[in-house]
């Protein structure tokens, strides 16, 4: 994908292109599938899509085994840098991982964030991310570095099952609407404190953040990772170097969705990237076509359901060499 484009003249402003992408590929794991055939058919299918879509970067999110995010990237044959989050030690052991076609100078992941709660009288808290964040520094074509940070925040779904089951069944399920809600929210801001110190040190050229942020474009969540709550007036160039700028913002609104439920429409999966950076795009896109908003749940199928749930988001920039 990474390549020079050769029109007329283009040889007095070189660039070159840089295609990200990000796919919730739906419980990508043996466990997770009726049989070994159901299990070949998706891959198939992820590695058919991945492969269509030719991204140089793709963030992938809920594997269930290493050994099948492994076996992903070697069908996809493509990308030969990979690296996987760690998984949670309790709730679903669900996994996020980073495929790359560009070297990877450093890795790492973000299992811990800075919080406050309220009634906490000790400052600043570090609490434990639901689900490791993975990240990577990459080494792009014209020497420049791009640094991309895998996410997978918390579904929407109540988290019931932390509250405690003496509980009425309405009270347990109110409760735990609220608790996913606040863990999101929480999250989101723990996950923009952490970027700003990472572009405070100038870790890279660009930034990327990409993955499932369970949550709409103008919602709390995303704007806490964006990087859009107000500032005071000396921040306010700080703060622009911070931001980080949907792609999909071109998109009409009737096609701006990659996941359906219950007949309606989201947009949960989002390509975020840093502003010089994203004064290079040149298209993005979702796959929407690629949902079946009926089929979406395992469970509901024991044949099991050899695609996904998600449609997968990019976006294409140009880099001057």
């Amino acid at each position: 994908m990474l390549q020079a484009p050769s029109p007329a003249g283009a040889s007095q402003n070189p660039r070159v292109r840089l295609k990200l992408l990000t796919f919730n590929v739906h419980n990508l794991g043996r466990a997770d599938n009726a049989d070994d055939r159901t299990y070949r058919v998706k891959l198939d299918y992820l590695a058919d899509v991945l492969t269509r879509l030719d991204p140089d970067v793709a963030v992938i999110d809920e594997v269930r085994e290493s050994e099948s995010f492994d076996e992903l990237a070697d069908r996809l044959g493509t990308c030969p840098y990979r690296f996987l989050g760690d998984a949670p030690s309790a709730n679903r052991r669900i996994q996020t991982g980073i495929l790359s076609r560009l070297p990877i100078l450093e890795q790492g992941q973000w299992r811990e964030f800075p919080a406050a709660l309220p009634g906490h009288e000790g400052g600043t808290l570090r609490l434990a991310f639901r689900r490791a964040m993975p990240w990577t520094r990459l080494e792009l074509p014209n020497g420049e570095t791009l640094l991309v940070v895998a996410v997978h925040l918390k579904s929407r779904r109540a988290a019931a099952e932390e509250i405690a089951e003496t509980e009425p069944p309405r009270r347990r399920r109110l409760l735990g609407r609220a608790l996913s809600n606040l863990i999101r929210i929480t999250e989101a801001a723990g996950l923009r404190c952490l970027l700003d110190e990472a572009m405070d040190r100038r870790t890279a050229d660009h930034y990327a953040v990409m993955g499932d942020f369970n949550d709409a474009p103008g919602s709390t969540a995303l704007s806490l990772v964006m990087g859009l709550e107000d500032e005071e007036g000396s921040e306010l160039q700080q703060s622009e170097e911070r931001r980080l700028f949907q792609v999909l913002w071109r998109i009409p609104l009737e096609r701006a969705f990659s996941y359906v439920g219950r007949g309606q429409r989201h947009l949960f999966d989002h390509v975020l990237v840093s502003q010089r950076l994203s004064l290079g795009q040149v298209a993005a896109g979702v796959e929407s076509q690629l949902l079946e908003a009926e089929r979406r749940q395992h469970r509901d199928h024991a044949e099991g359901y050899p695609r996904s749930d998600h449609a997968p988001v990019w976006a294409t920039f140009e880099l001057a060499v």
